[in-house]
């Protein structure tokens, strides 16, 4: 057995009996120069997860070459999106999700968050009809948004190169849940949580509407609470899929 449990014991003890420093920011830092494996910092969060519907169905296609096309192009386009946000701190693939992790201060910085998500939701009617007129397998998605004050830390192993931060509180655990309640059990594609809503509710959607007009309070059952969920879409992108994309 090429492992020294003996020493790996010290090392746990060792990292039990250590403090960690956490520091209140107002913002989390991009550099991550400004994280060790000793400290750590306590700030706002937003998170966005997007969650392909019956994926293992999906994934069970004959043509697995297909779906190595369909899965490219739309990973690629989603993280283009997301990434197009210049908060965030984290963007990833996870199984059969994408997600993005954000610095957010201030409620303008959900309120972007939100603006993707809308973006995302209508993205995937023009994806799902160009996939449809070139005769591939079309997939539906749900969006989870999740937002709370964290401790954000380092961890991994020192002098490996294999490091990712732990993201310590709701805002992930609940984006992550939601998006696996979107678009089913008569949710709409976009849900988020509470404190996400409460700091996005009064944002003018439109010239007549706030946020709080296009989304609708419901229990789940994923989180054991009241959550937000709606079907906002960008009405000239809308319009132009339907218009045949020309």
């Amino acid at each position: 057995m090429d492992f020294d449990y003996k020493e790996s014991k010290k090392r746990i003890i060792d990292i039990l009996s250590s403090k960690t420093e956490i520091k209140e920011v107002d913002k989390i830092p991009s550099d991550e120069s400004n994280f060790t494996y000793e400290n750590g910092v306590r700030s706002w969060v937003g998170s966005i997860f997007i969650d392909i519907i019956n994926s293992s169905e999906l994934f069970k296609e004959d043509n697995s070459e297909k779906v190595a096309r369909i899965m490219r192009a739309f990973c690629s386009e989603i993280i283009d999106i997301l990434r197009k946000n210049d908060n965030y701190r984290q963007i990833g693939i996870r199984g059969d999700c994408i997600y993005a992790i954000y610095s957010t201060p201030y409620q303008s910085d959900l309120h972007a968050i939100l603006n993707d998500a809308i973006l995302i939701n209508t993205f995937q009617k023009m994806f799902n009809k160009l996939l449809s007129e070139n005769s591939f397998p079309t997939f539906s998605i749900g969006i989870g948004l999740g937002a709370s004050k964290d401790l954000i830390v380092k961890a991994g192993k020192k002098g490996t190169g294999i490091r990712d931060y732990i993201w310590i509180g709701s805002a992930v655990v609940n984006a992550s849940k939601l998006s696996s309640q979107g678009n089913r059990d008569s949710f709409e594609p976009i849900v988020m949580d509470s404190t996400f809503y409460s700091n996005i509710k009064e944002f003018k959607a439109n010239k007549d509407h706030m946020y709080s007009h296009y989304f609708s309070k419901k229990q789940s059952n994923k989180l054991d609470e009241y959550v937000y969920h709606g079907d906002m879409i960008y009405c000239e992108y809308n319009d132009w899929i339907n218009g045949g994309m020309k």
